[in-house]
């Protein structure tokens, strides 16, 4: 999977307006200059983020590798993508260990990586999949990421609590032509409710129970999990 970046010729969204004055020639150069200080500020992009540039790719018209000023004036296309989804992978791993409590250790090793399902390997080399999800394995992640005592109190307080959302979001901050989402799914294995558990709200440090019982919430229903996911790239 790689991260592609986009340049037309054609100026509507790259706010670059090649003059009809200039010759075909002279047009082709001022493409080019716009898309070389694209693809240098997006290298430094990725410098500042992952401490390296990544290999990349540089499509002009379809050609690979080919002078950026052989760009058609009008209609083309330069096309430079960057094979990160690898230093994406290993950013969200380190930084959902960085945030994790550290008690008995069990939360911190309960994440864990599927591409396409199959669970995988964190590193540069990951298999080429659709889609690459980020979960945390054990009984009582979701109660660390959204759960509250009695007294309204987060249920986590060695850190702050929401790891997985939070972690999406900065990552989609960070990573902006990769899609990334945060969210609740579910496992084969799934733990399952041993009691009903009702919906509640709080008011004056108190629970306050509602009458209705979530049918996702019964006894012997199956929990989810949080979760990162990280998909298809924007284009």
């Amino acid at each position: 999977m790689a991260v592609r970046t986009r340049i037309d010729s054609v100026a509507t969204d790259i706010n670059l307006i090649i003059s009809d004055l200039l010759t075909p020639e002279a047009q082709g150069k001022a493409a080019a200059a716009f898309a070389r200080d694209a693809i240098a500020e997006a290298d430094a992009t990725n410098q500042r983020i992952l401490g390296r540039i990544p290999p990349r790719t540089v499509t002009v018209d379809g050609v690979a590798n080919a002078p950026l000023e052989r760009v058609r004036p009008a209609g083309g296309s330069i096309i430079a993508e960057w094979e990160i989804v690898g230093d994406v992978l290993i950013w969200i791993a380190r930084t959902l260990e960085d945030r994790s409590p550290r008690v008995k250790g069990d939360y911190l090793r309960g994440h864990t990586l599927f591409a396409d399902g199959v669970e995988v390997a964190v590193s540069q080399n990951v298999p080429v999949a659709e889609e690459y999800t980020f979960v945390n394995v054990v009984p009582y992640s979701r109660i660390l990421e959204v759960g509250k005592t009695d007294t309204g109190r987060d249920f986590l307080i060695q850190v702050p609590n929401r790891i997985y959302e939070r972690t999406g979001r900065d990552a989609k901050a960070l990573f902006k032509n990769v899609k990334i989402q945060s969210r609740f799914i579910s496992l084969n294995d799934a733990y399952r409710l041993k009691f009903n558990q009702r919906s509640r709200h709080f008011k004056g440090g108190k629970a306050i129970y509602s009458s209705r019982q979530r049918p996702d919430r019964v006894a012997g229903a199956a929990i989810t999990y949080p979760a990162i996911v990280v998909s298809q790239l924007n284009r």
